[in-house]
């Protein structure tokens, strides 16, 4: 029986990708304690944020004590002054734009236009601290098999996703003209294409096209781990799971209480929830209903002639068949945007930050707005982020068990 084929598959969320800095800590440094050897993933999937995360796995996987340690750092010792320096000339600009006015003189950097942020801590970070010629190493070597990152074409609206393999080689990807691959290096210019935040950080240029955020029409994040046949996906998911019954739940009574109008904050922080979180979910969803297919298949008709003639007809439409795929689902254990209000609440207003983030993210005075999910994408400070890397290292410690029959093969 051959081995199987691991992916991992981070998910976009802004400062929220600190959590899964500390379950690959905990992923790399304890579990080959009761293994016996190192954890191997086959295949690297990221978007957004994650594709930072995973151009990092996949670059320095080789150094696994260094791999984790100095990703935990990175993300622990970050300062939100440095990272969220606003662009007023483009943030300027946009707004002309919007208004249909001449815009004015850009910065004088192109790569600037089209967010109110800077990226420059980023573009910094992975230039000076990736080590991105590693990765056709550890191709080289067989440590992984494949990296890719998400991004969004701006120009045609397609999802595509840049693959690195050993040999730039790609199965068969999909029918679907609104979704491509390209195969071919990893480099600093796809990975800030891919955590391009529309509005919030500028696209970027690849050869003559721009490109932003991988989330906004990637909705189905499994996908790449699935087309390049793992069998075996560890998803870390960026939202928590939510109550059930949400204790807000609609009252149509007119004695019902009101809830205040929400805030552009509050209503963005959602749209980025819909947009880089929710589709895991339904990816996952999906994949159990195709898995329950096609085991009951096999229970019922001859399971070879049932997969044989089930991928024949798929293939015309997929480009590739079904097979079956065992998932395991890590997600925060507490609601990250509502830490991060938390967070906010409690730093001296002599943070600059603080000012800021209340400025900009601070939801309405009722306690059905006391998480704020757009400054939990943005809270790109080491007191926040820490408290994630502890608890997304607590959140895989608890899930010791399902890890080691993952990797184990």
């Amino acid at each position: 029986m051959p081995a199987p084929k691991r992916a991992i598959v981070l998910s976009g969320g802004g400062a929220r990708g600190a959590y899964e800095a500390g379950i690959l800590r905990y992923i790399i440094e304890e579990l080959p304690k009761d293994l016996g050897h190192p954890v191997k993933f086959d295949v690297i999937c990221g978007t957004s944020v994650g594709a930072i995360n995973s151009a990092w796995l996949a670059a320095t996987i080789d150094q696994p004590t260094f791999c984790v340690q100095r990703l935990w750092y990175l993300w622990r010792t970050l300062e939100f002054s440095q990272v969220m320096r606003p662009s007023l000339s483009s943030a300027w600009n946009m707004a002309r734009s919007f208004l249909g006015l001449e815009m004015g003189p850009p910065d004088k950097h192109a790569h600037h236009l089209g967010g109110v942020l800077h990226a420059d801590f980023f573009r910094k970070l992975i230039e000076e601290e990736l080590p991105l010629d590693n990765i056709e190493q550890n191709l080289g070597r067989g440590l992984i098999d494949a990296l890719t990152v998400s991004t969004t074409n701006i120009v045609t609206g397609q999802t595509t996703v840049f693959a690195q393999t050993a040999r730039y080689d790609l199965p068969p990807w999909t029918r679907d003209p609104r979704r491509v691959a390209i195969g071919g290096p990893i480099t600093a210019n796809k990975i800030l294409a891919s955590a391009a935040i529309p509005f919030v950080f500028p696209p970027v240029r690849i050869g003559n096209h721009w490109f932003c955020d991988g989330g906004i029409r990637q909705n189905t994040p499994l996908s790449p781990a699935l087309r390049l046949q793992a069998n075996r996906v560890l998803v870390i998911s960026l939202l928590s799971e939510a109550p059930n019954p949400h204790p807000d739940a609609f009252d149509p009574s007119p004695d019902a209480p009101q809830h205040p109008f929400p805030t552009p904050a509050v209503m963005l922080g959602k749209l980025l929830d819909a947009l880089l979180l929710d589709p895991i979910d339904y990816d996952l969803s999906v994949l159990k209903r195709i898995n329950g297919i096609l085991r009951r298949g096999e229970e019922l008709i001859d399971g070879r002639s049932f997969g044989s003639a089930l991928n024949e007809t798929v293939q015309r439409y997929r480009g590739q068949g079904y097979h079956i795929v065992e998932p395991l689902l890590l997600r925060p254990s507490q609601d990250l945007g509502r830490l991060a209000q938390e967070f906010a609440s409690q730093v001296p207003d002599s943070f600059w930050g603080s000012r800021l983030m209340a400025t900009l993210c601070a939801p309405a005075a009722n306690r059905v707005y006391e998480d704020n999910d757009l400054m939990s994408f943005l809270l790109f400070d080491g007191g926040y982020t820490g408290q994630l890397l502890d608890m997304g290292y607590s959140d895989a410690k608890n899930s010791h068990a399902e890890l080691l029959t993952f990797f184990q093969n």
